[in-house]
C-alpha cells in the first residue's frame, strides 16, 4: 500500500504542476535602426542604392520591433512617413520548418495610405494569411502573421526594408544595418516562443 499512496501522491503533483503552467509567452526583439542612414540610386538602375541620404526622413526606419508567439508581428516606425512617391516594404521571414525564406510585402502607390499586400511561403504558394497596416499618423507599419500560418515553427528569423521610388531616385533603408543596403535584408535574432 505505501508504493501506491506515494505512486498516486506523484502521479496527482505532477498533473497539478502541468496543469498550472503558464502558456507559451510571446518573445520579442526590439531593434534601433541609425538615423539618417537612408540611401539612394538612380530610379532606372540596376545597381544597388548606396549614396548616402542623411536629410532624407521619408523612408528612413528608426526602430523595428519583432514579436514572436502566438502570431508574428513585426512594428517598425519611421522617422516620417508621408504619403510620398511609390512605397514598398518588405519581409524576410525564415522559419525552423524551412528551407528557404518565406517573403512578405506591402506596396503603396503615390498619395495612398493603403497597399496591396502578399505573402509567399518557401515554395512560391500564396497562403492568403496575414495582413500588413500602414499608419501614417503613428509613422508605422505592421506585419501580422499567425504562426499557424507559418506551421507554427520553433522559431523565426525576420528582415525587413523599405523602397521608396520618386521619378528620378530609389531610395532603401535596412532596418538592421547602417547605411547600407543589399541583397536581402539582415535578419534579426531567432525568436522561440517561452
Amino acid at each position: 500500500m505505501p508504493v501506491r499512496t506515494t505512486l498516486l501522491t506523484t502521479l496527482l503533483a505532477a498533473a497539478f504542476v502541468l496543469s498550472s503552467a503558464p502558456p507559451s509567452q510571446a518573445v520579442a526583439e526590439l531593434h534601433a535602426d541609425a538615423r539618417r542612414d537612408v540611401v539612394s540610386g538612380p530610379y532606372l538602375s540596376d545597381a544597388l542604392p548606396r549614396k548616402p541620404e542623411p536629410a532624407r526622413k521619408v523612408a528612413d526606419i528608426v526602430t523595428s520591433t519583432t514579436t514572436y508567439g502566438a502570431e508574428l508581428t513585426v512594428a517598425t516606425t519611421f522617422r516620417n512617413l508621408a504619403a510620398s512617391g511609390h512605397q514598398e516594404y518588405s519581409w524576410s521571414i525564415l522559419t525552423s520548418e524551412d528551407e528557404f525564406e518565406w517573403t512578405a510585402s506591402l506596396v503603396v502607390r503615390p498619395g495612398k495610405d493603403k497597399g496591396q499586400f502578399s505573402l509567399i511561403d518557401p515554395i512560391a504558394n500564396q497562403p492568403g494569411c496575414g495582413k500588413a497596416v500602414l499608419d501614417r499618423t503613428a509613422r508605422t507599419v505592421m506585419l501580422t502573421i499567425p504562426a499557424s500560418c507559418l506551421g507554427d515553427p520553433a522559431w523565426v528569423k525576420v528582415g525587413n526594408g523599405v523602397y521608396v521610388y520618386t521619378d528620378t531616385r530609389r531610395y532603401a533603408d535596412d532596418a538592421r544595418r547602417n547605411g547600407v543596403v543589399r541583397h536581402g535584408w539582415k535578419y534579426g535574432a531567432k525568436l522561440t516562443p517561452q
